[in-house]
């Protein structure tokens, strides 16, 4: 299908004023998109079309705000459409169906309208205007995602006080990242949740934490979809190289994961693998029971910020280090969860469920292994390669014959009334 919107482009170095200020633009929708629809999810469908309706106008006022100039009377027509039937939602109270209707008619509006102001359609080109509506669904809100990156990499360059501006960027990415990592760490082991309990009794970091997720998915989301509708097709055109991120935002991000991953390890080694009295009058079996999910969410959001800063970081000594430490780290981690997975099985028995569990983890420390061999051979297919061992790993493990291994145990340790889930 030729189709330019088709084409994961790559970022260039020269970003207009214009790439900039999609960055607060975008974060701006990020945020009514938590407030005005995320948050009122659940009081249901029915009582979710206002909020919808105002969230698609703050919308379109940002699209039309950065893209006014490209005036056709399709694009506005179609707008036009889009803001009567919001307003619609606003006025009359009855009729639910055409509300709840209206939750599909106007982003799907909205998305036709994006297609004709950044594309030159001809209203006979309906196959490609259909690639256009479905590509902008499905391509455009991800293919983008590498300009977050070279856009916020230009605010930090030049400048009065360039290492102050670095430190902020490095900052703001920091803190919602910690909101995000402290309440799973509190999951995956009860004992760091109780200290972060007594530390910030006050706060709430569950609720900041999904909020936080919510507002950054979205802002990048409607980031790469704006980008994509009006500076994609330039981008093609330069095919010129992201710069990287820069040693000092690399060093603040890094650098404040592993400070907090040090002090969750220090947990483990000290009530896990030491076995020191646990507070709160828990038991090692309780204690073992919970916070395998959070520590394997943990693990996965350690490699994927091990790959971004890789890839897109810088190659200075400094950060090198973090990331073999942030390995490191993840490596101990891995351990903990195996460890806390072993004690659950001793206590209550295997299941299907548990030992996919363990052969999961020691998946990943196998791909644990190849991001560290990645770090010394820059050539190294590290992706492929992890496809390719969790696709082999998952055939062994059918050929291993789960059930006969459940069983097998259990008979063997004295489990015979335990469920197989």
């Amino acid at each position: 299908m030729n189709d330019e919107h088709l084409i994961i482009t790559v970022p260039k170095k020269d970003w207009s004023l214009t790439e900039r200020l999609l960055l607060p633009a975008s974060l701006l929708i990020g945020i009514l998109f938590d407030r005005l629809i995320a948050a009122r999810f659940a009081s249901g469908l029915w009582e979710l079309a206002p909020y919808a309706a105002a969230f698609w106008l703050c919308y379109l006022a940002v699209f039309t705000l950065f893209y006014a100039k490209r005036k056709r009377w399709v694009q506005w027509a179609v707008a036009h459409c889009a803001v009567a039937i919001c307003v619609w939602c606003f006025i009359y109270e009855g009729n639910a169906e055409y509300k709840l209707l209206s939750l599909l008619v106007v982003p799907a509006v909205l998305m036709m309208h994006a297609q004709f102001t950044s594309g030159e359609y001809k209203l006979k080109d309906t196959g490609k205007i259909t690639a256009a509506w479905f590509s902008g669904w499905f391509v455009q809100p991800f293919s983008g995602m590498p300009a977050i990156i070279g856009v916020s990499g230009s605010l930090v360059s030049g400048g009065r006080r360039p290492v102050l501006k670095k430190v902020f960027i490095g900052a703001g990415i920091a803190l919602p990242l910690l909101c995000v990592l402290i309440p799973l760490l509190s999951g995956a082991d009860r004992v760091f949740g109780y200290w972060t309990a007594n530390l910030f009794s006050n706060w709430d970091f569950s609720s900041v934490a999904r909020h936080f997720i919510v507002i950054l998915i979205a802002a990048a989301l409607f980031f790469s979809f704006l980008w994509n509708a009006g500076f994609s097709k330039r981008a093609a055109a330069e095919k010129s190289a992201a710069a990287p991120i820069d040693t000092v935002i690399c060093c603040i991000v890094l650098g404040a994961v592993s400070l907090l991953y040090l002090l969750f390890c220090g947990v483990q080694f000290t009530y896990l693998f030491a076995r020191a009295g646990l507070p709160g009058g828990m038991t090692y079996a309780t204690y073992a029971r919970e916070g395998f999910a959070q520590t394997v969410a943990v693990c996965a959001i350690n490699l994927l910020i091990f790959g971004v800063f890789l890839r897109y970081g810088t190659d200075k000594n400094p950060v090198k280090a973090l990331l073999a430490g942030l390995l490191g780290l993840t490596g101990v981690m891995l351990v903990s969860g195996f460890v806390r997975l072993g004690l659950y099985i001793d206590a209550f028995g295997l299941t299907w469920l548990r030992l996919i569990s363990a052969w999961f983890i020691v998946y990943l420390a196998a791909v644990l292994i190849i991001c560290g061999v990645r770090m010394l051979k820059e050539k190294l297919p590290a992706i492929a390669l992890c496809a390719l061992l969790l696709l082999g790993w998952y055939v062994a493990l059918g050929y291993a014959n789960p059930d006969a291994l459940v069983d097998r145990y259990n008979q063997t340790n004295g489990y015979d009334m335990v469920k197989r889930v």
